[in-house]
């Protein structure tokens, strides 16, 4: 039978929508690729963000040293190194995989710069390597230098420096205006600080009122050290209450002033406080000093008086060096030295003063049997 003319066109029609619906799937095919590369590209790129995260942190971390000498407790500089550690899917943004985190801390604690390279690798949803890499260099710069600029205050206080210049600086010294200050102490003796950088770098043997007044002083290389000496209860300091250096070593020179304590807002006398300054002159700038110092005086030495001298020796979870935190004796003091303070008290144990128990530095009373075997070392007079 021979086919009509219609039946021919329904044939047609057939083939072409059966090319038609494979134009179809072949679209959706490729559709459904395009989504599926985009869902891996929007999760790689979420993967991504989180181990840069990961990585910043890191380098972060390794910045965040509070010191530059290894101590029990303190993140220091001298205690930087290479590792590495895993870290689990992160809950904050569900990367649905987990990270390798390494980094190398290149040069050694000599360095003043140590570069650090710091990858977080981990492997994608169709099993493919994926790594981000930071590289950094970190300074060997003391915190304590750039403390005032880099760290909050505790309570996240405002920070303002006295004067506009290094806290090492004591604040009674007046600013001679050309990036100097001067303190004067007792018998005419007046220290020069470099307002920058806090350290000593003159001494004058009279007093100094003007920038003019600075030529006829000497250079020197020196750090000073200073504190406050207070009473446990009532009563008075003993006499002729001074600051003894015998047993400093390092030092080319300690000059030392023991005055009342003055209210910098009011310029009136604090009762039951005394304010101690010691200038530590050295061989040469960068130079380093230690040993112990010791109250001192006849009132201290003489067999009649019981007092006990006890110093404020600050907890390592504060932060700050041994030397910072007045642990004696000394070692290697190579900058200033601020609230290194001492209370001293009629009774027999040294006393806990806003939760601080402070400790025994000088045991002058009878019944300490070196007062009267080694006067000289416990207190000289």
């Amino acid at each position: 039978m021979k086919p009509t003319a219609s039946t021919a066109r329904r044939g047609f029609a057939l083939i072409e929508s059966l090319i038609a619906l494979v134009i179809v799937a072949f679209g959706l095919l490729v559709l459904a690729g395009v989504n599926l590369k985009l869902a891996r590209n929007e999760d790689v790129a979420k993967q991504r963000s989180e181990a840069a995260r990961l990585a910043q942190e890191k380098v972060e971390e390794l910045r965040s040293f509070t010191q530059i000498d290894a101590a029990a407790g303190a993140k220091a500089w001298a205690d930087l190194a290479t590792g590495s550690d895993a870290i689990s899917d992160s809950a904050e943004y569900r990367t649905n995989t987990s990270f390798t985190r390494n980094w190398q801390v290149l040069g050694n604690a000599s360095d003043p710069m140590r570069r650090v390279q710091v990858t977080v690798s981990w492997t994608d949803r169709v099993g493919e390597a994926q790594s981000v890499s930071f590289g950094t260099v970190i300074s060997k710069t003391d915190p304590s230098d750039v403390g005032s600029l880099g760290f909050p205050l505790p309570d996240n206080t405002t920070l303002k420096r006295p004067k506009n210049r290094n806290l090492n600086i004591p604040v009674p010294a007046v600013d001679l205006g050309n990036g100097q200050s001067v303190v004067q102490l007792q018998n005419n003796f007046a220290v020069v600080f470099s307002n920058e950088s806090g350290y000593v770098v003159k001494t004058c043997a009279f007093v100094v009122n003007t920038v003019s007044d600075l030529a006829g002083c000497s250079e020197t290389a020196a750090y000073i050290i200073a504190g406050y000496l207070s009473l446990d209860g009532t009563g008075s300091f003993p006499a002729g209450l001074d600051v003894n250096t015998a047993q400093i070593t390092g030092a080319t020179g300690v000059t030392c002033s023991v005055q009342n304590a003055v209210d910098q807002n009011t310029n009136t006398v604090i009762s039951g406080y005394k304010y101690y300054l010691c200038v530590v002159s050295v061989p040469t700038a960068g130079a380093t000093w230690g040993g112990t110092l010791r109250l001192s005086g006849p009132g201290l030495n003489s067999g009649a008086t019981n007092y006990m001298v006890c110093r404020f020796q600050y907890p390592t979870s504060g932060g700050g060096s041994g030397n910072q935190r007045n642990v004696q004796p000394y070692s290697g003091v190579g900058e200033s030295l601020d609230n290194q303070n001492y209370v001293l008290t009629a009774g027999s144990a040294c006393p806990t003063i806003s939760s601080l128990a402070t400790t025994l530095h000088q045991n002058c009373r009878g019944s300490n049997p070196n007062k009267n075997l080694n006067r000289a070392t416990d207190c000289p007079a």
